[in-house]
């Protein structure tokens, strides 16, 4: 079997798992980097650790822009810290790698909003009742 023939008989994950790790072992830019792959339902997830923000982010360049590929998540960590480097692209990806919102944080907020606008309305009720109600109860 050659090194890019598929394996005998495997899931369609698998096989794309096995294609995107091909894909990154030929890609001279990658060249040592330890890089895990895992597919599940068109998605493949990156796993390590590299040298460099540049590797991290050829490593999901060429993942995404495999065929079959429905999105990437990009778990791979670097060694070094980008605030170490003097590369002004690694320092410019790992600022913009890390603006990307919390969606469980994002929720969370949501879900406080609406709770307290729930509780707006109800306290707003309240007093209308009362302003209605009290005038009548002190006039009996």
């Amino acid at each position: 079997m050659g090194p890019f023939e598929d394996p005998p008989v495997i899931s369609p994950d698998l096989r794309l798992a096995w294609r995107v790790t091909e894909r990154i072992l030929a890609d001279s830019r990658l060249a040592g980097e330890p890089i895990g792959v895992v597919a599940q339902n068109r998605v493949v997830t990156l796993t390590g650790v590299v040298g460099s923000v540049r590797a991290r982010a050829v490593a999901g360049e060429v993942a995404g822009g495999f065929p079959g590929v429905a999105d990437v998540c990009n778990r791979l960590e670097t060694a070094c810290p980008a605030d170490a480097t003097t590369d002004p692209f690694e320092r410019l990806v790992s600022q913009w790698s890390g603006e990307r919102p919390d969606a469980a944080r994002l929720i969370r907020a949501r879900l406080r909003r609406e709770r307290l606008f729930k509780a707006a309305v109800v306290l707003a009720a309240l007093a209308v009742v009362l302003l209605v109600l009290l005038p009548r109860l002190a006039a009996d």
